[in-house]
C-alpha cells in the first residue's frame, strides 16, 4: 500500500521549525519568488544527517539565493564551506545574504561552472571535503560528482537533491510532452551510476523530491 502523497507530506511538514528567525525569512522570500531553495522535508532529512556526520568542511553545488549555505553554517558552526553558482544574478543575490548574515568568512561563494571551478579547488590543494551537498544543473550531476570526489576523504558523505525531478525520472508519464527527456534519461544513468560503482554506498529516498545519499568509499578512479 502507497501511502505517500500530499496529505501525508503536507503533515509531515506540518512539524517543520526553521533553525533561525533569519533563516525562516530567507525561506518565506524564497517560497514566495519561487527560487529552487531546499524543501522544507528535505531540511528536517538535512538536520538529523548534519547532526549524525558533524562535517567539517562542505561542499554545494548549486548556491541559489545562499539559504542552504546558510543552513550549514547554523547547523554547523565549526564547518568551512565552499558554494559554487554558475547564475550571476543569483551568485549575486547569494553573495548579499551571507555578508548581510554576517558569513562571509566562514562561507566561501564561488562563481562558475560547478566541475571547473572543484578543478581548481582540488589544483590549489583545497580538498578533505567530508560532506557534498549536489544541487544544480540535473542533467550534469555525474561530472559534478566525479569532480566532486576528487576532493573528498573517504568517508565522504554526498546528498544528490531533486532526484527524482517531480516524478519524471520514475516515469515518463509524468513528462507526457517529452519536453526533459535528457534531463530524465541523465538522472537514470547518474542513478545506476551511483548505485552499481562499488566505491559508492548510495541510498535513494523519496524525500522532497527525491535524495541520494551516497558514502564515498574511496579510491575512486
Amino acid at each position: 500500500m502507497n501511502i505517500t502523497n500530499d496529505i501525508v507530506t503536507e503533515y509531515l511538514t506540518s512539524f517543520y521549525r526553521a533553525v533561525s528567525e533569519e533563516l525562516a525569512l530567507l525561506r518565506e522570500i524564497g517560497e514566495r519568488d519561487r527560487v529552487p531553495i531546499i524543501l522544507r522535508e528535505t531540511e528536517m532529512y538535512l538536520n538529523t544527517l548534519l547532526s549524525l556526520t558533524r562535517p567539517k568542511k562542505i561542499l554545494e553545488i548549486g548556491t541559489a539565493i545562499g539559504y542552504s549555505a546558510l543552513y550549514y553554517a547554523e547547523m554547523c558552526p565549526a564547518a568551512e564551506i565552499y558554494t559554487i553558482e554558475k547564475d550571476e544574478a543569483a551568485w549575486n543575490a547569494a553573495r548579499h545574504n551571507i555578508s548581510a548574515a554576517g558569513k562571509t568568512v566562514q562561507i566561501h561563494s564561488l562563481f562558475g561552472d560547478g566541475q571547473e571551478q572543484i578543478e581548481k579547488l582540488r589544483d590549489q590543494g583545497c580538498c578533505d571535503f567530508d560532506f557534498v551537498f549536489i544541487d544544480a544543473a540535473k542533467s550534469h550531476y555525474k561530472r559534478f560528482l566525479d569532480a566532486a570526489l576528487s576532493v573528498c576523504r573517504e568517508g565522504a558523505v554526498i546528498v544528490s537533491d531533486n532526484i527524482l525531478q517531480k516524478a519524471m525520472t520514475a516515469s515518463d508519464a509524468y513528462d507526457p510532452q517529452n519536453k526533459h527527456k535528457t534531463n530524465i534519461r541523465r538522472m537514470r544513468e547518474y542513478l545506476t551510476y551511483i548505485t552499481s560503482d562499488n566505491t559508492l554506498q548510495t541510498s535513494l529516498l523519496s524525500i522532497g523530491d527525491g535524495l541520494a545519499v551516497t558514502i564515498y568509499r574511496g579510491e575512486h578512479e
